[in-house]
């Protein structure tokens, strides 16, 4: 029997905690220990098979999961956290979510931002390593899309059919989710750092989900494309949300005031005419965030919105069919991206400020939106690639171009990676937000987000963390610090 868990990102003086048992028809019930003391859950643990077709030899499913919820103190601290089931243990520490953003003098709160992680360019464990080592406490860690890569490599075969389709989709999060236990490179150490929020994207299914792809056979046909996208939705609910079937395609709502933070799940409800980007209780959530946010502001209280999802805000859409539906198609190429426009839109005309966060690119960027009408800020940071993807061939001819480069001079620190594309010069309903670019970053990278209160608002500072072995990239880079108030 294998035993691992993670702490997911609740709201403050509860802490939530998924748990996985696998290698057992009947998962023992889990003892869980905070701070040494045996801790008494909200409600008793309620298992659910994973749903890998991972079977004992009577047919009886044997990987499980649950999330289990215990009450704790409202301060955020770290804490050990043993579970223990059956004679078997782990053991890990983590924290909880603070209530309020403190003010510069006091501290700050704190958020490690990561996407992209291809498990395979990550022999070494350096994502982990690094991640544990950096010095700022994150109290919350977001990760933004392409935890897994499902569809990679290129040359996998997938069966037909499950249960050996699922089989092999399910070895991914298998090895990414208990690499610790396993002693492999994956997301243990990641998950263990703080409270964590994920957020599916393209590669939680295939790439540009939901259309069909010319270099994946098993998107080819409509039967092959929906037990595919099922089996890896059913995956990404088990191992990413945790707890009963059917809690994919919503939104996290969490609050550290005065932040207002919602994750919105914007993949798994696409459609394939590009019109849905997100489902009705995405929609319902974004909407009771943009309330909660306006109501804030009229009664006086300080209030600043923080909104992620999976793929980029700023950013120049493809334009014809062909490209939409081959290559990757983005949230303004879908019509209910008006609907996140008109929310960022009414918030700017109540002076409210937004900070929006995401990854996919496979580079690092901040850039800022000014309102033309009312002067409110809109900000977007962005942070991937953790690991990148190998394009076979391609990227063998970039390193070996790269090695003879430096035969006559200083050689290229990331020779795969891109830098970051400019932003577009405008953003929003009737082009309202004027952009720019604030500061870019190439390669590996993770990055920390942190807040401090000032005012009527609060002010945000990116750090980012080269994810490689020399010391001279893995140094952290700060940006300046942003001013975020209400007007």
């Amino acid at each position: 029997m294998l035993l691992t868990g993670y702490v997911q990102a609740s709201e403050p003086g509860v802490l939530q905690l998924w748990i996985g048992i696998f290698g057992v028809a009947a998962p023992p019930a889990p003892q869980v220990f905070i701070d040494r003391q045996a801790a008494l859950p909200l409600a008793p643990a309620q298992f659910f098979p994973i749903r890998d077709f991972s079977t004992d030899d009577a047919g009886q499913p044997i990987n499980h999961q649950c999330v289990m919820r215990f009450k704790v103190s409202d301060e955020s601290r770290p804490r050990q956290i043993r579970i223990d089931a059956d004679g078997e243990s782990f053991e890990f520490a983590s924290t909880s979510l603070p209530q309020e953003v403190p003010t510069l003098m006091n501290g700050s709160f704190n958020i490690l931002l990561s996407s992209c992680y291809s498990q395979p360019e990550d022999l070494d464990g350096l994502l982990g390593t690094i991640v544990s080592q950096i010095k700022v406490q994150p109290h919350l860690t977001v990760l933004a899309g392409d935890q897994v890569y499902l569809d990679l490599p290129l040359t996998q075969h997938v069966p037909d059919r499950n249960p050996d389709r699922a089989h092999l989709l399910a070895n991914k999060y298998y090895l990414n989710w208990l690499s610790g236990a396993l002693r492999v490179p994956g997301l243990q150490s990641v998950l263990e750092r703080a409270p964590v929020v994920c957020i599916p994207d393209d590669h939680e299914f295939w790439n540009n989900y939901p259309f069909a792809q010319k270099q994946l056979p098993d998107t080819w046909t409509d039967a092959s494309r929906q037990l595919l996208g099922d089996t890896a939705r059913a995956l990404y609910e088990d191992y990413q949300i945790g707890g009963p079937p059917g809690s994919a395609g919503g939104a996290i709502r969490l609050d550290v005031e005065p932040l207002k933070m919602l994750f919105v799940d914007m993949r798994c409800d696409r459609d394939s005419t590009l019109t849905s980007l997100m489902g009705p209780k995405a929609v319902a959530a974004m909407h009771a965030w943009e309330k909660d946010l306006i109501d804030a502001h009229a009664a006086g209280k300080p209030a600043v919105g923080l909104l992620a999802s999976g793929q980029a805000l700023f950013i120049d859409p493809p334009q014809s069919d062909w490209s939409k539906k081959t290559f990757d198609a983005e949230m303004p190429n879908y019509q209910q991206f008006s609907v996140l426009q008109s929310t960022l839109g009414r918030l700017a005309d109540n002076g409210i400020p937004v900070v929006y966060m995401t990854g996919d690119v496979h580079w690092g960027r901040v850039a800022s939106g000014h309102d033309l009408p009312t002067n409110t800020a809109l900000y977007e940071v962005i942070a991937s690639p953790s690991r990148l993807i190998r394009v076979p061939f391609l990227d063998t001819a970039k390193e070996a171009t790269n090695s003879i480069k430096g035969i006559f001079g200083a050689k290229a620190p990331w020779p795969r990676h891109s830098d970051p594309e400019p932003v577009p010069d405008r953003f929003g309903l009737n082009h309202r937000f004027a952009l720019k670019q604030e500061y870019g970053q190439r390669g590996d990278q993770v990055a920390i987000v942190s807040f401090t209160r000032v005012g009527s608002g609060v002010d945000m500072q990116v750090m980012y963390y080269g994810i490689s072995s020399d010391k001279a990239i893995s140094q952290s880079v700060s940006t300046t610090r942003f001013e975020l108030r209400a007007r």
